[in-house]
């Protein structure tokens, strides 16, 4: 993690900063894009300030500690952080997923009035939604459907399939090619 420091009314020493370093352990575990992090340490009288501010792609963080030494108000600060990057990453974890959006199919019947291919003509369409089903919930569905076809996106692999009657009696499954 790249760290900026900024001392107003204070010297910040390489001890201070291999202190601050030591203790962002747990913060660098939370981020593995390696934000930047820029710390402020104020002296004012007799109070010793820590400011802390992280930046994400769509969050900024800050830690604000505020005690009579300096390294107590590091270790606060961070403290704050690591409770507010905590509770980030829960929340866009946590968010509302909301399934991939149903789409439909057309399905036109064509009429076999006449035998010549070339004057194949559309009797009935009719659009039907594509639900995300395992195979045994569409021979479920199939059997409650007075179509005989269901057109289903198969839970395991995402794709499109079909599964229809066959005029024998038996079931007919039409996946498309990987």
């Amino acid at each position: 993690m790249e760290v900026d420091f900024t001392g107003r009314q204070m010297e910040i020493t390489p001890d201070l900063q291999q202190y601050t370093r030591q203790h962002l352990r747990k913060l660098e575990r939370l981020f593995p894009e390696s934000p930047k992090l820029h710390v402020i340490l104020t002296r004012e009288k007799h109070r010793r300030i820590a400011e802390m501010t992280i930046k994400l792609r769509d969050q900024t963080l800050i830690g604000i500690m505020e005690t009579a030494d300096t390294r107590s108000a590091i270790k606060g600060a961070l403290d704050k952080l690591e409770r507010q990057a905590v509770r980030w990453f829960q929340r866009r974890r946590t968010k509302k997923r909301r399934p991939k959006p149903t789409s439909a199919i057309l399905v036109n019947v064509i009429g076999s009035s006449r035998v010549d291919h070339e004057e194949a003509r559309v009797v009935e369409s009719e659009r039907v939604p594509v639900k995300p089903l395992t195979l045994d919930e569409a021979i479920e569905a199939l059997d409650a459907s007075a179509s005989g076809v269901v057109v289903f996106r198969n839970a395991e692999t995402e794709r499109v399939n079909v599964v229809y009657r066959r005029p024998d009696g038996n079931l007919g499954l039409i996946e498309p090619e990987p």
